[in-house]
């Protein structure tokens, strides 16, 4: 299978999960730790939608910048991919020395898949916040913390989910009109 490139202006499915089904996040300070490596190594590259972390995976729907509006040394040629490496590689070598393992943290490296048609977007932000009712974390999706659901709730505009979503209002009621959608149809179709 060839591995789709990540390029400029272009939206992607991230997703990947821990070796062996292993959890990535063994403490509430673990999400939190992966969201600050995700702020200064990604947030400066790419536009994020949605996220949801959980113990052994995660998923980003994200759109790399154009080059114009990316700064400084992440212009340069193959800056993208390395980014996102960075990411992961610190996220593991941290994991590996506070809980003295060693190998690998991930199942290989991450998969993406590029999103396209505007369906697709709008289903993908569903199939990524439901993720944990779905592998029955928790009962309701809507409370899973580690999600950009809650994001969405308190239109918290710190966040590390684009500041496009909030100050775009028909994209912003388009997303919590098809998670009420969702919730009303209990619907629980895979996209991914």
């Amino acid at each position: 299978m060839t591995k789709i490139s990540l390029n400029y202006g272009e939206y992607y499915h991230i997703y990947n999960r821990g070796n062996n089904k292993e959890a990535l996040f063994k403490e509430d300070r673990n999400y939190l730790y992966f969201v600050d490596l995700y702020s200064k190594y990604v947030y400066p590259i790419a536009d994020l939608y949605a996220y949801c972390l959980l113990p052994t995976h995660f998923h980003f729907l994200l759109r790399i910048k154009d080059l114009e509006d990316i700064e400084g040394s992440y212009q340069t040629e193959g800056h993208i991919w390395r980014q996102v490496r960075t990411f992961l590689g610190t996220y593991s070598k941290a994991i590996n020395k506070a809980y003295h393992r060693s190998g690998h943290l991930f199942e290989g490296r991450y998969s993406r898949k590029i999103v396209q048609q505007d369906d697709y977007f709008f289903q993908l932000i569903i199939y990524i916040h439901q993720n944990p009712q779905k592998h029955g974390i928790v009962s309701d999706f809507r409370i899973w913390p580690f999600s950009s659901y809650q994001v969405y709730k308190r239109k918290d505009t710190r966040s590390i989910i684009t500041k496009e979503v909030f100050s775009d209002y028909c994209l912003y009621n388009t997303i919590m009109d098809t998670h009420t959608k969702y919730v009303s149809l209990e619907n629980n179709i895979d996209y991914g």
